[in-house]
Parts: structure tokens; sequence; C-alpha cells
């Protein structure tokens, strides 16, 4: 992959736990970083559950391998108000230049 074929700006965000004030906690996202990213759909699939229909896309996300961060598949991504939750998370040929990440399209903001 060229570097320039990485036109998607994408925010990485993990889920942490937010004192409610109760002396509990709400879990909500936090930004990570931002990332340009090349984003390619893999295949889709339409499944009808309990009375409704719901879509999962699949997609490979390509960005640039950064050492600084630690991407696990309990993450997400944010771009342009689509939500992608992290399933896999690939290190190609372990040659530490690139990212690849498995995801699937569907979910709150």
């Amino acid at each position: 992959m060229r570097i320039g074929e990485l036109r998607k700006q994408i925010t990485i965000q993990a889920e942490t736990p937010t004192p409610d004030g109760a002396g509990g906690y709400a879990l909500g996202w936090m930004n990570i970083a931002t990332v340009w990213a090349n984003i390619e759909p893999l295949s889709g699939r339409e499944i009808f559950t309990a009375q409704h229909l719901e879509g999962h896309v699949t997609h490979r996300v390509t960005m640039r391998y950064r050492s600084d961060i630690t991407i696990t598949s309990d993450m997400r991504f944010v771009y342009s108000n689509r939500v992608f939750n992290i399933r896999s998370v690939l290190n190609p040929d372990e040659g530490n230049q690139w990212r690849e990440l498995l995801v699937e399209e569907g979910g709150a903001i």
C-alpha cells in the first residue's frame, strides 16, 4: 500500500468508565488517536432477528503502524458519523509498517 491511499481520517476510541456521581460509573468512549487510513469494504449480510432487519458489513482498514498506541479488539473507530467495531488487529508480515484492522460496521455513536 502507498501512503497516498490513506485518504480517510478516522478516530480510534477505547471504552472507559466515567464516574456517575452516585458511587458507580457509566461506560463511555474516549478518543485515543486520529489517524489517516484506507477503508475497504469486504462483504455484507443482512439478518432478520427479533422482528427487525439487522445489517452487518465487514471492512479491512489499513493504517500506518504506530508503536505509541495499542489497538485491541475491544476498541472501535468513528469515521464520518459511522461506527466500526474492531474485530481483529493484524501486523502484516510482522513488519511494523502497516496495521490492518478487520472491522464490523454498526453501533451507536
